[in-house]
């Protein structure tokens, strides 16, 4: 069972809850707080670098001129995370 509770925290962990959300490892930001509570802070930043860094990478390759498809990348990585 659910139970509202209204706190305030810190604005990089709203940050972190938002990064958590874009890239598909939280459903909505109450569900990212869940998940740092429960896996911890650090283990939360260090996917979230992970995934910085991929998405940076892509950035990169976008600017040089590459175009990338989309594929099933996306079930893969869906695939790990189960895991």
């Amino acid at each position: 069972m659910s139970v509202t509770v209204s706190i305030k925290v810190r604005r990089e962990l709203v940050e972190l809850a938002n990064k958590m959300v874009r890239y598909g490892i939280a459903r909505s930001r109450s569900h990212a707080f869940n998940i740092m509570i429960e896996r911890g802070l650090p283990e939360v930043i260090k996917e979230i670098e992970f995934w910085d860094q991929i998405y940076g990478k892509v950035e990169e390759f976008e600017k040089r001129g590459y175009r990338l498809r989309h594929g099933h990348l996306t079930e893969l990585l869906e695939e790990s995370r189960a895991t």
